[in-house]
């Protein structure tokens, strides 16, 4: 009996693969290009009316596929590219994205009103000026989108502080309070580096942590760079009285090599909960949450929130660590006292904030549920491209107050 339900898992997931291979795959990248090539006419267009006859057709559409399919490129063949390479492309190739959040809906607006204006007549045609309107329309999208990532960049490297002062009605040994530091999200990789890692050591440093949690994505998809530039010793340097934690994030690619990841964070200062749960100084409880993409990297069958809180003293305060703010229930269930979470940026990039406001109950800031306590950080790094646009990377202080 066990036989035959392996062999049917076995064709199952076959028959999923052939079907993600030839039918997902494709449809992804026919739309992929499609967007695409409609920015890059557009684009063509606008060149053709600022310098017309002195742009190469050829040179200018081979400069653009490179430009447009260098992050898909860099990501797909990083395994075998040099590490310098990598990381110039990646740092080239992820403002592309910004194309696809601002100038795309830009350019798709203008051609819908010019449609509606031709069957409709929207505007007068006397009203609409003597002037190349390719020229400008399309000098004032570029303009507009340069300023916006000129913003964003600097947001994206201006930190902030951000507090929360709350009550935990239970007893945790000798402590009276606790000062605990949550960082996240911090994507060390090929666009964030040492430089950004020794601004944030030097931030939770300040603070003087009694304790420091690390929430995921650590890494950014490429373990690599961690490792050449030896980020771990930078890490090293924070400070924290009663030790630092750190989960897995969805990123954390260096996770597939579990043994291997788990010792570059302990060399680096972190001690890696994948579902598991510690006792600190005989006071209270801290458990680091798997994600749910990285359940199977542990080599253990994934535990649930109870599993992992059997036999816990739970006239203690239980701190937990979840990458993602979307298992609020299992927390309150649970009896967990504080969650901390990040995975959500808020968006990273305006109008990003509408959609996580929507997909999580609490995308960013403090939410309470009945006795479990939630704060969920926008993170210290970025993904994609290294800009923000209406929020700013943060480190969190929490200051915890004990007893009844």
């Amino acid at each position: 009996m066990a036989e035959k339900y392996v062999r049917t898992s076995a064709g199952s997931d076959i028959q999923e693969c052939v079907f993600v291979f030839y039918f997902i795959i494709p449809f992804v990248l026919v739309v992929f290009g499609g967007i695409n090539y409609y920015i890059g006419r557009r684009g063509w267009q606008w060149l053709g009316s600022m310098a017309p006859g002195r742009i190469s057709r050829w040179g200018y559409w081979l400069a653009f596929w490179l430009l447009a399919l260098s992050f898909i490129l860099v990501r797909a063949t990083s395994a075998w590219v040099p590490l310098l390479m990598t990381e110039v492309v990646a740092w080239i190739s992820s403002y592309w994205l910004g194309v696809f959040v601002y100038v795309l809906p830009l350019l798709v607006i203008i051609d819908l009103f010019r449609l509606f204006n031709r069957w409709f007549r929207l505007v007068p045609a006397r009203l609409i000026p003597d002037v190349n309107l390719v020229k400008v329309t399309g000098s004032a999208i570029c303009l507009l989108f340069a300023g916006l990532m000129i913003y964003g960049t600097w947001a994206a490297r201006s930190p902030v502080v951000r507090e929360y002062d709350l009550t935990i009605p239970k007893s945790a040994g000798t402590h009276k309070e606790l000062n605990v530091v949550l960082v996240s999200d911090t994507h060390l990789g090929a666009t964030l580096g040492n430089s950004r890692i020794r601004e944030m050591v030097s931030m939770v440093n300040r603070l003087e942590p009694d304790l420091v949690l690390v929430a995921g994505d650590i890494i950014d998809d490429d373990f690599r760079p961690f490792v050449a530039h030896d980020m771990a010793s930078e890490l090293r340097q924070m400070k924290s009285k009663l030790g630092t934690y750190g989960i897995l994030g969805n990123h954390d690619s260096g996770a597939e090599d579990i043994k291997t990841f788990r010792a570059e964070m302990e060399r680096a200062g972190i001690h890696l909960l994948v579902d598991e749960t510690v006792k600190v100084d005989d006071s209270f409880y801290v458990a680091g949450r798997n994600d749910r993409s990285k359940r199977s990297v542990a080599g253990d069958q994934a535990k649930s929130l109870g599993q992992m809180l059997a036999g816990v003293d739970h006239a203690l305060p239980i701190l937990l660590m979840d990458h993602q703010p979307n298992r609020l229930a299992d927390a309150e269930a649970a009896g967990v006292d504080l969650q901390v979470s990040g995975h959500t940026h808020r968006g990273q990039m305006w109008p990003g904030s509408l959609i996580t406001g929507r997909v999580f109950e609490v995308d960013w800031g403090y939410l309470k549920k009945e006795a479990t306590q939630f704060v969920v950080s926008l993170g210290f790094g970025t993904w994609g491209p290294p800009v923000r646009i209406g929020n700013r990377p943060e480190v969190v202080r929490i200051h915890l107050t004990f007893g009844k």
